[in-house]
């Protein structure tokens, strides 16, 4: 009954405090030292990164699958790339609503840098619009998600 209860309740208790979401390596052959890589994060819950250089990031595995629908989203919170120029594909996914944006927003990464994919909801004619933008984030400001994951 214990473990029914943790499996449950443990869930629930990550989705309902908003440190959901995953993480997808972006680049192939062995795990590199953080160090080496850049990764590039979410500032809300609800923010998700649904491709880089021009793909579709999708879930391949069963614990990618898994984790979307632990987490709630169709795209992770987080990317590790290879240092360079990259292209992100921002989406914005709440229960009520969501949808990815018409562009690609382009970033230079360095290596051992995070950058924070931030958002911000505006109402333009009536029509609710979300504007996206890329900064370098310091290294004290790391997001639960990104703590919870240790990078």
């Amino acid at each position: 009954m214990k473990k029914l209860l943790f499996f449950v309740l443990v869930p629930v208790f990550i989705i309902l405090t908003g440190c959901g979401g995953y993480h997808s390596r972006q680049y192939s052959g062995p795990e590199l030292d953080k160090s080496l890589i850049s990764v590039i994060t979410t500032d809300d819950q609800f923010v998700t990164l649904g491709g880089v250089d021009g793909k579709r990031i999708d879930m391949p595995t069963a614990s990618n699958f898994s984790n979307a629908m632990i987490w709630g989203g169709r795209f992770p919170r987080t990317i590790s790339v290879l240092p360079g120029q990259h292209s992100i594909w921002p989406c914005y996914q709440n229960p009520y609503e969501g949808g990815c944006a018409e562009g690609w927003i382009n970033v230079e990464t360095k290596a051992g840098q995070s950058y924070i994919l931030k958002h911000e909801r505006l109402e333009e004619n009536k029509i609710k619009v979300i504007k996206f933008w890329i900064e370098n984030q310091d290294g004290t400001e790391k997001t639960l998600h990104q703590k919870l994951l240790n990078l």
